[in-house]
């Protein structure tokens, strides 16, 4: 049965209940079909309902502004330069789960007296995106924004947990862990059992894993499209004292940051 080629691009904006039209509406449909690996002009028209002759305007306006290229062997388009320039930045790219995640942050760091961090994985490597620091001189904060090779720990934990087996198992065997203190989990047999106790009780806690001294309390936050994770970390000596109460307030918070992406993406929370 053919598609209404008339009709108004399908809805991509999480929450309004009519379809967007106009040209920004038909050019952001255009690049979400290209982002799920459609390339063709005749596909990209029939996955977004549209005409091939409005499909290939807003095409070429989309390839004049670099957000998409055309192979000029088999004529599909893809993502452009300027697609890849603007999501290089992770701090820029994922502005908005700060948003959602910053006030939070900010109530966990007053309730915890310790650092508050928003983490996020793609692949193997996990980025710092935001952190609210603990206002005692001895605290415990992030050195890099970018991780390379990862170390096992709380909010590393609580990220892969966010992987299926599957992606889990592959993680596991493309990653190399760095030993930092004597206390660093290594084994990855080891390690897969810790994620999937995670995965159940909803929550990573560590002891000196990454620093001596210290202690990391870390939850996973569902619904977005990387892994992400809420983490508590400082010395063991002071959150040691708070551990189920910060326990409890940090799955708390990342389930109401988790229900706010949910609501954004249109989805129906975890």
């Amino acid at each position: 049965m053919k598609g209404n080629i008339n009709s108004s691009p399908r809805n991509i904006s999480p929450g309004k209940s009519e379809p967007l039209s106009g040209s920004i509406a038909h050019a952001a449909s255009v690049l979400d079909c290209i982002s799920q690996d459609t390339h063709a002009l005749t596909d990209i028209a029939r996955e977004c309902n549209l005409g091939k002759s409005t499909v290939h305007r807003v095409l070429k306006l989309l390839e004049q502004s670099r957000l998409v290229v055309q192979d000029v062997l088999n004529r599909r388009y893809y993502l452009g330069p300027l697609i890849m320039q603007l999501a290089s930045n992770p701090l820029t790219t994922h502005e908005y789960l700060i948003m959602y995640a910053i006030q939070e942050m900010k109530n966990l760091a007053r309730l915890s007296e310790e650092t508050v961090a928003l983490d996020i994985m793609a692949g193997i490597q996990y980025f710092s995106l935001y952190e609210v620091p603990s206002q005692f001189d001895l605290k415990v904060t992030q050195e890099s924004r970018m991780s390379g090779n990862l170390q096992a720990g709380a909010s590393v934990k609580a990220l892969l947990s966010l992987y299926n087996d599957k992606q889990l198992k592959t993680a596991l065997n493309s990653m190399d862990i760095v030993r930092t203190t004597e206390f660093t989990v290594t084994d990855k047999e080891l390690l897969m059992a810790q994620i999937k106790e995670v995965r159940r009780q909803g929550y990573a806690m560590t002891f000196g894993e990454r620093f001596a001294g210290g202690m990391c309390i870390s939850t996973p936050i569902k619904n977005y499209c990387l892994p992400v994770a809420l983490s508590v970390v400082g010395p063991e000596s002071r959150l040691r004292l708070k551990e189920i109460e910060v326990i409890a307030e940090t799955k708390a918070s990342s389930a109401r940051i988790s229900a706010n992406i949910a609501r954004m993406f249109g989805k129906k929370p975890d």
